[in-house]
């Protein structure tokens, strides 16, 4: 009878670190894969980077798509269009957007 409760904890105990195990590696990986959008003061207006891990993936001053040197006009508008990149490489996806991409968002593509 001893035994079978050696057996029983011993089992018990392996099963319990394979589980906490597993959770620190799902944990792990949910944490690499998360993209964060930043937003900045850009000149006259505001951009957006796109981070993963603290190293800058994606760095936006200007409105995409749009000819010039034209920064988004609210945080709002620049936090959209983040957002929606970020979308995309979740997806992988092209992370390119088009000015019918922003108009449809609602964001300013003129100051």
């Amino acid at each position: 009878m001893k035994n079978m409760t050696k057996i029983l904890s011993r089992s018990f105990l392996a099963t319990l670190l394979l589980v906490v195990a597993a959770l620190l590696l799902i944990l792990f990986l949910r944490r690499k894969e998360s993209l964060k959008v930043d937003t900045f003061k850009a000149g006259n207006g505001y951009g957006y980077s796109i981070t993963s891990q603290g190293k800058i993936y994606i760095y936006q001053p200007f409105i995409p798509a749009v000819e010039g040197n034209i920064a988004f006009s609210s945080r709002s508008d620049a936090r959209k269009a983040g957002k929606m990149v970020q979308r995309k490489l979740k997806n992988k996806e092209e992370p390119s957007l088009s000015v019918d991409d922003l108009l449809n968002a609602g964001i300013k593509t003129q100051n």
